[in-house]
């Protein structure tokens, strides 16, 4: 089943998402409907789905947000826009960030399972493009080209760094090195980024006396605030509770 989170702020859709798709015979799973785009991208940050559907005008944060978001972040999720009539040249903007389709609500009973089937057809061809080729000299090639993904990354971490300045930097597709990074790793390409921030993070805390301010800008966070966020997540507590809790037990040895 491949997994789908959506978003939209009218009830009416949320509801029409939610009871009258019949997601288990289109092979997919919907895990969650989202009031705007901030919360969407709040969950996608814990972990991307295989398909996000997303309605382009919405409060907080909304669909040109979210398909920008992914592009940056996890570019094998396939992005569906849901639009009315008179939002179709916003919906337009939001296919240059690379999304599947665009849906119109008023027919989103017989378009959205067109557009989910197309969705499936991309994301399986991308598992073939991943799979194909084992044994010769293309798959010591994706072995050579995760490797200097990795390498690079290892070098680059601790700044701020896009998936475009990659791929240009290995001459490779965007889209191919973000699911070949998954693929090997069985991670995403930013969550791996954002837990090497936090291990170096920890380093900071339990060797320099540096603010955490100071640790979050070295670590590679412009905001102190979504560090904090991202520590928490990967942690279980906040970086202050973190350094007292190695500090009570430094002192707890000597």
């Amino acid at each position: 089943m491949y997994k789908v989170l959506a978003a939209d702020d009218e009830a009416y859709m949320q509801e029409a998402l939610r009871e009258l798709i019949r997601w288990d015979r289109l092979g997919c799973e919907l895990l969650d409907v989202f009031g705007n785009g901030k919360e969407l991208i709040g969950q996608m940050q814990e972990g991307a789905p295989d398909i996000v559907i997303t309605d382009i005008r919405m409060p907080v944060a909304d669909g040109l947000e979210v398909c920008k978001y992914v592009y940056e972040r996890c570019p094998e999720t396939q992005v569906i826009i849901l639009s009315a009539y008179s939002d179709f040249d916003y919906a337009r903007a939001a296919l240059r960030y690379s999304a599947c389709d665009y849906v119109l609500k008023v027919s989103v009973l017989e378009e959205l399972p067109r557009a989910l089937k197309k969705a499936i057809e991309n994301l399986e061809r991308q598992g073939k493009e991943l799979s194909g080729g084992q044994g010769d000299e293309r798959w010591e090639d994706t072995d050579s080209l995760y490797g200097q993904m990795v390498h690079y990354v290892e070098q680059n971490y601790l700044r701020k760094i896009t998936l475009d300045e990659i791929a240009e930097y290995l001459h490779a597709n965007r889209s191919y090195l973000s699911r070949l990074y998954k693929s090997r790793s069985g991670v995403n390409l930013f969550d791996d980024i954002l837990h090497r921030r936090v291990e170096k993070a920890k380093e900071y805390m339990e060797h320099t006396d540096c603010k955490l301010y100071e640790i979050a800008v070295e670590v590679g966070f412009e905001d102190a605030g979504y560090f904090s966020k991202v520590f928490q997540k990967y942690t279980g507590m906040s970086p202050k509770e973190y350094r007292n809790q190695r500090k009570d037990t430094h002192e707890k040895k000597t």
